[in-house]
């Protein structure tokens, strides 16, 4: 499949909401299973995000455990985001640390320890879907690419998907950031 963002956009969002929570728990098992197979780079600090259950995204929280299980004094990283300029940064959470829903149903810790992006070492990168490339397909706001801009050069960028890469995405930006590796639920994609 050959497509700009907008089509593939409309077409993986309404994939992912067709899977059953059967599905999803099976499919979200088998990609704990290919990262447990993932050569993963030494990492102190991990951005993640907290999965959106009304867009049906990867569980983040399988990811993160088993990163923490691996990297025994990893910090873990939440965004905070300004949607008024498309912009986020970096927090640390800790198993006290309070989230709250905000907007376009966001869930984002309440959270003063700022996290300087040249910290991060591994970032899970939401995603709808990617191509052969490794280029993604995100919401449409930018956010993620400008805020991997900022980070160190060797950022190990992951992403997770239920399903394998589109051929190619037709309207990549010059600001588009690939990905390092996706981890789908029957192969991993290093580009």
């Amino acid at each position: 499949m050959v497509a700009d963002k907008k089509t593939i956009r409309s077409t993986y969002l309404s994939k992912r909401n067709a899977l059953s929570p059967a599905e999803q728990s099976k499919l979200n098992d088998l990609l704990l299973i290919q990262l447990q197979r993932l050569e993963l780079p030494f990492a102190q600090t991990v951005f993640n995000y907290v999965p959106m259950e009304h867009k049906a995204e990867p569980n983040t929280y399988l990811f993160s455990h088993y990163l923490s299980f691996i990297f025994p004094e990893l910090t873990l990283a939440y965004p905070v985001t300004d949607i008024s300029n498309s912009s986020m940064e970096a927090y640390a959470v800790h198993e006290d640390t309070e989230f709250e829903q905000r907007q376009f149903g966001l869930i984002e810790p309440i959270s003063t320890a700022l996290v300087a992006p040249r910290e991060i070492d591994i970032i899970i990168v939401p995603l709808l879907a990617a191509d052969q490339s490794g280029y993604r397909v995100g919401y449409g706001k930018g956010i993620y690419d400008r805020y991997i801009s900022r980070c160190r050069e060797d950022v190990f960028k992951i992403g997770f998907s239920f399903f394998p890469p589109v051929e190619q995405i037709s309207d990549i930006n010059i600001n588009d950031i690939p990905l390092d590796v996706l981890v789908c639920p029957e192969k991993i994609y290093y580009f």
